[in-house]
């Protein structure tokens, strides 16, 4: 989306005509925009006043609706857009799991987790439940809950790199760097050019005392792109420490 164009859908739609605040809806979801407060306005004026005219559409627009609602805690329409859904898709895997964000939109965690592992149980390949899952945990703080989370889902779904870095930046929080490292060593696998992932593998080793093998990294990634700061000062700390320690070994 180009600059502006966002505030310019937004302008046309606060005057109410149908088609410009359908248009601002659907280009938020194509755009993934993440603005609750503005889905929700015009997604409940179109479902308040217009709703007849939206067609098939209609549903999509109440799943944004919902979403926005649960998220702003709009009880009124987070509970009507549900059981709307609900009426129409009765068994459908997407709104079974609305169901277990309305819960933890309520705070209802027992529940929640209750739902998705239900899903997870009649579908073991679902991966937005197992992310939504492993959401729910880092929400409410339960980390060794979302860590175990996520192994369950990368032992099925190897190649996720998003899910690796999100493990690795779990582990980073708290300390665990050795198995950060190895959450990037699958990640050098997938992208084994990625500057990101090799300056970062770089500084992790550094971290943990590896301090040769850092030296690599942070040599490949100057190779790469010898404009890049971040590993031309890697490379001239981790030569000076390997110095510092050959010094006090002889």
């Amino acid at each position: 989306m180009e600059p502006g164009e966002l505030d310019s859908l937004v302008a046309k739609a606060k005057l109410g005509k149908h088609g410009d605040m359908v248009e601002l809806l659907q280009s938020m979801r194509t755009h993934k925009i993440h603005q609750p407060e503005i889905a929700l306005l015009h997604g409940a004026r179109l479902l308040t006043n217009s709703q007849s005219k939206l067609g098939s559409d209609v549903w999509t627009i109440m799943e944004q609706v919902f979403l926005a609602a649960c998220e702003l805690g709009a009880d009124d329409w987070r509970s009507y857009t549900l059981r709307h859904l609900t009426k129409r898709f009765p068994t459908s895997i997407r709104v079974e799991r609305l169901k277990g964000i309305y819960q933890e939109s309520t705070k209802d965690w027992g529940e929640a987790k209750k739902t998705y592992d239900k899903l997870l149980k009649d579908k073991p390949e679902d991966t937005v439940t197992h992310k939504r899952l492993i959401a729910m945990f880092k929400q409410r703080g339960q980390v060794p809950e979302a860590v175990q989370a996520i192994n369950t889902y990368l032992e099925t779904f190897s190649t996720d790199g998003e899910v690796w870095h999100e493990l690795a930046e779990l582990y980073i929080e708290h300390g665990l760097l050795q198995r950060a490292v190895f959450c990037f060593e699958e990640l050098m696998v997938a992208n084994p050019r990625s500057m990101y992932n090799i300056l970062t593998y770089a500084e992790l080793l550094y971290s943990t005392g590896e301090l040769e093998l850092s030296r690599k990294y942070f040599a490949l990634a100057a190779h790469l792109d010898g404009a890049c700061l971040r590993a031309l000062w890697g490379l001239v700390t981790v030569k000076s420490m390997l110095a510092e320690k050959r010094s006090e070994e002889h």
